[in-house]
This record gives structure tokens, C-alpha cells and sequence, in this order.
């Protein structure tokens, strides 16, 4: 603006000066407008000037942006002119800075969410490289080091058939694999197509269904014997009213063969009450009182009931367990190793591992069929004249409520090795 009044000043002065001055001073007029036409250059060029430098800002703040640098803001105070458009950069600068900053928030939580997710995330782009993985994905394939970047066929084809087929299938399907330790694991895999930056990705979503499977195993057995239970009861309570009035009618009558038939009756029916009252203790385990366990009173009560040979030292890492339900189990498995091996020589070792506590029992018995080892932990299964079934299985859910795991394995150089792993403390 004071460019154009300047320049209307100095025309004005020239043009009066010509009008009055231009025929009797004809050398001096020209003079004057020379010296006008080089101020008029002087004023063009610093305004030029001026321009250049707030259109190289404009350029050098607009190539930031397009390098993702938001950082930049433009600052000519002096240019009031220019103020409506270095604002709009700046607002437009600050705007970006911001959404980029809510971004990484968010990126940075969703990285926390997956990795800290025990479902196994990996996604593949369209040249079949792996582009992104979670923790849990590094855990499930065991592998060193990261698998971003590997090709994602032939890290497939390295993994076990089931593993491969369930992998190869899109949508959802289920599939069952033996680890490492020789448990079974049950795993729900997903894979879906999606869409990032106009390029299709394939997304698989891997979790293992083990413990949810296991629990509703639990849940309906538990179901089962409450209903048997329920019923057998209300049969029962009838029956040894009847019988012990029959009693009472036999001895009146004095006649022996019937107090044999009605005594056989009541021990049989007092039998299966007890055999109800047995299972009826699946269904109500408590909860684990846990506190720290002290395993040096624990091992000697244990070799007092059940002699074996600790081959090596007592665990120095903590555990929180409920004492009592624990004792149960090594009870019930060492028994079972000495019925097993009737030379003795039972051992139990510790071991400390990034799976946890692990806590191994080897008896030389005859071991057990791949049928037995698949069917131990079920109720009402026992391969015993005189078993119930009950204690594997009330094993099974007092290992499971310490979130730990039970495990049976043969061994090589024959008989049974029991694994009881047992979670550390965090």
C-alpha cells in the first residue's frame, strides 16, 4: 500500500513539474524525471525483493510439509500484506501438527494393546512379506529373532501340517497341536483380507482356545455328575428307607437269609452314597487360598507319606499356591507312581523355566497308552478294578484354578513322567 501512494506522489510531482516547468526549464525537467523513473526502479526492485523472500518462505514451508516435517511456521511481521496468507500457512502448519501428534497417540496405544494381546496378529501385504507382528506372534512361532520382513510361504511351510492346513484356509477354522512339552493346545484361527493404502493385506488372527475349551469341559462334567447326583440321591434316600424297614420286618420274622439279602442291600447302598459324595467334590472345589509355599515342610511331608528321590535342590523362586489343595495333587500322583512302579524308585525334580515352576515326577512303572494318557484327566475314566476316575480329574482342576498345567508324558527309557507346571510370581 505505501508502495502505490509513494509511486502516485512521485507521478503527480512529475507530471506538475513537466506542466510548469518543462518549456522554460527544459534540462532541469528532465533531469527531475529521470531521477523519478530510478526512484521508481528502486521502489519496484526492493518491493520485488520483498516478494521473493516471502515466496521462497512459502516454498521452503510447503516442501516441509510435503517431507512430513509440521514443525515449520512462517514469521514476517513487517509484511502486513502478507498477514491473511502466512496465518493460513501457519493454521494449516499447526492443524497438521496436531492430527499427526492424536496419531501417534493412537498408534502408540494400538501398539501397546497388540502386543500386550495373547492373540497372535501378523500381517501380510500383498508381495507376501510379513509387514507387522505382535509379541505374542514371536512367542507362538518360537523363532529367533523378528519375523517382519520374512516371507510369509515359506515361514508357513516350515510349521507342522495341521499348523499349515488352518493357516492356508480363509475364514475361521480350528485345529489341535501337540508343543513342545506334549500337551495338546487348541487354536482358532482367523484370516481375513483387508485393505491398507489402496493395497490388500491378508490379516491373520491366531489364539489358543485350550483353556476356554478346558473349562467348559470342567463346566460340563461338573453339570453331568450334579445331575447323576441329583438323581441317584433322590433313588437312594427311598431305597435305604425300604431296606431298613425290611430290617426291622426280618428280625421279627427270624429269618437269617433275609437279614443277608437287606444287610448286602444297605452296604451297597451306602457304598454309592459315598461314590456320590466322592464325585461331589469336583463340583465344589474352592478357590485357592494362595500364600507363599514353603517348599522344604512341604517335600518332607510328602517323602514321609510317599518316600521318592529329589534330584535336585528346592526351588528358591516364589509361589503362591493354596498349601493344602497342592499336597492333594502330589499325593494323588505319587501314589499313583508308587502303585505304578513297585520297585520305589520314584524321583521329583525342580526346574525353573520361562514357562514357570516346573515340577517333574518319574516313576519306572509300565507307563501309559496313548489312550490312557488322552483319556487320564477325564472324569469317571480309570483304568483301575477299584477306581473311581476322581482323582486325576480333581487333580486336573486344582492344577487349572493355580492357572497352571498337568501333564503326562511316557518316557524313553520307560515308565510315566508327570509335568505339573506352576506359574511365577509376577
Amino acid at each position: 500500500m505505501w508502495l502505490i501512494i509513494a509511486l502516485g506522489v512521485l507521478h503527480i510531482g512529475v507530471m506538475t513539474s513537466v506542466y510548469f516547468f518543462g518549456v522554460q526549464y527544459p534540462i532541469t525537467t528532465m533531469s527531475f524525471f529521470l531521477c523519478s523513473l530510478i526512484a521508481t526502479f528502486e521502489l519496484l526492485k526492493r518491493q520485488l525483493k520483498r516478494h521473493q523472500i516471502i515466496l521462497q518462505s512459502l516454498d521452503h514451508g510447503l516442501q516441509s510439509l510435503r517431507d512430513n516435517d509440521f514443525s515449520v511456521s512462517l514469521n514476517h511481521q513487517k509484511e502486513k500484506s502478507y498477514n491473511p496468507l502466512i496465518e493460513a500457512f501457519n493454521q494449516t502448519s499447526a492443524n497438521l501438527r496436531d492430527e499427526r501428534q492424536r496419531l501417534y497417540q493412537r498408534e502408540m496405544m494400538l501398539d501397546k494393546v497388540l502386543n500386550a494381546s495373547p492373540m497372535v496378529t501378523i500381517l501380510v501385504d500383498h508381495r507376501d512379506t510379513i509387514v507387522f507382528t505382535n509379541n505374542s506372534a514371536q512367542q507362538a512361532f518360537e523363532l529367533n529373532g523378528s519375523i517382519v520382513g520374512r516371507q510369509w510361504t515359506g515361514l508357513v511351510n516350515s510349521l507342522a501340517p495341521e499348523f499349515q492346513h488352518a493357516l492356508n484356509h480363509h475364514g475361521e477354522t480350528i485345529f489341535t497341536l501337540t508343543d513342545s512339552q506334549g500337551a495338546q493346545q487348541a487354536w482358532h484361527v482367523t484370516n481375513s483380507s483387508v485393505t491398507i493404502h489402496q493395497a490388500r493385506h491378508k490379516l491373520f488372527l491366531l489364539k489358543t482356545i485350550t483353556q476356554e475349551l478346558s473349562k467348559q469341559e470342567v463346566a460340563t462334567w461338573k453339570k453331568v455328575i450334579s445331575v447323576i447326583s441329583h438323581e441317584l440321591n433322590n433313588s437312594i434316600a427311598p431305597i435305604s428307607s425300604m431296606c431298613h424297614s425290611g430290617e426291622l420286618l426280618a428280625k421279627n420274622l427270624d429269618e437269617p437269609r433275609l437279614n443277608r439279602v437287606f444287610n448286602t442291600i444297605s452296604g451297597r447302598v451306602n457304598h454309592l452314597n459315598d461314590f456320590i459324595k466322592g464325585y461331589a467334590t469336583l463340583t465344589k472345589v474352592k478357590l485357592p487360598h494362595k500364600q507363599p509355599i514353603m517348599w522344604p515342610a512341604l517335600v518332607e511331608q510328602l517323602q514321609t507319606l510317599y518316600p521318592f528321590e529329589l534330584l535336585s535342590a528346592l526351588p528358591s523362586t516364589s509361589i503362591d499356591g493354596d498349601l493344602a489343595q497342592l499336597e492333594q495333587v502330589f499325593i494323588n500322583v505319587l501314589k499313583n507312581a508308587h502303585e505304578a512302579d513297585a520297585s520305589g524308585k520314584i524321583s521329583m525334580n525342580f526346574d525353573t523355566t520361562a514357562h514357570g515352576l516346573e515340577i517333574t515326577i518319574n516313576d519306572n512303572g509300565s507307563g501309559m497308552s496313548a489312550e490312557v494318557i488322552q483319556n487320564a484327566l477325564l472324569p469317571f475314566y480309570s483304568t483301575k478294578h477299584s477306581g473311581t476316575g476322581l482323582g486325576l480329574a480333581l487333580c486336573r482342576e486344582i492344577i487349572e484354578a493355580h492357572e497352571g498345567k498337568l501333564i503326562f508324558n511316557n518316557r524313553d527309557q520307560g515308565g510315566l513322567s508327570v509335568l505339573i507346571i506352576l506359574p511365577l510370581i509376577d
